[in-house]
């Protein structure tokens, strides 16, 4: 069982001595025990003292590793954050740009569409331009197929 499992089970179960037995002789929550810094009668040794000021040093290094670690994890996961943010608001905005181009071009086809078949009414019925502008813009509202198609129509 893992150290955190083993915790886990010890805080769920707290009446299981063997449990917490275990957990506190587990291996890897051993403590380095530091030889003493000073003779019984106080004088500093000096090879434990620098032993246990590379322990120290160690410990803060793997502490500061860690915590560099935990710190890139967290930028990591903002920056992944930022970026899906980034995203989605430029797509959305590249969306109704693309939307808007799409229907100025449609506007456009449509102008040129019954311009086309005002020119047509025009010089084939005799129509004024004014009345066959309108009754284009009725045939495209309308949706009418085989507009000038009058063989059709009245055979």
């Amino acid at each position: 069982m893992s150290v955190p499992e083993l915790r886990k089970y010890v805080l769920t179960h707290r009446e299981d001595m063997e449990a917490i037995r275990a957990l506190f002789h587990h291996p890897s929550l051993k403590y380095q025990e530091m030889p003493p810094l000073v003779t019984g009668d106080g004088m500093p040794i000096a090879e434990n003292i620098r032993i246990a000021e590379e322990a120290i040093k160690k410990r803060v290094e793997i502490d500061r590793e860690k915590q560099q670690q935990r710190e890139k994890a967290q930028e990591d996961g903002l920056r992944q954050k930022l970026e899906l943010e980034i995203e989605q608001k430029l797509r959305a905005k590249i969306e109704l740009e693309v939307e808007q181009k799409l229907q100025e071009n449609l506007e456009k086809e449509i102008e040129a569409l019954i311009s086309a078949i005002a020119q047509f009414l025009a010089a084939t019925s005799g129509f004024s331009s004014k009345l066959a502008g309108s009754i284009a813009l009725l045939a495209i509202q309308q949706g009418i197929e085989d507009f000038g198609d009058f063989d059709k129509r009245w055979n």
